[in-house]
């Protein structure tokens, strides 16, 4: 869940943001979801915990890239 939600397109993020997300209630919350992946990298063993932490890093990577600048068309 988390690994598609990062991957959508920023304006869709946008909407999410602005409005909430009326599809969370049935189909679950990304951001909770990847709150609960730190709860299970807790519970696994020191080596698989940092092989999927790998992983969400590269997911969580692509969330924190910068927006790009927000052009008015003046100029």
């Amino acid at each position: 869940m988390w690994k598609d939600y990062v991957r959508r397109p920023e304006r869709e993020l946008w909407h999410d943001y602005e409005w909430g997300n009326v599809h969370w209630y049935c189909c679950g919350n990304p951001l909770e979801a990847r709150a609960l992946l730190d709860t299970v990298t807790q519970a696994m063993s020191p080596r698989t915990a940092r092989e999927l932490r790998q992983i969400i890093s590269r997911f969580d990577d692509v969330w924190n890239q910068p927006s790009l600048p927000y052009d008015t068309g003046r100029g």
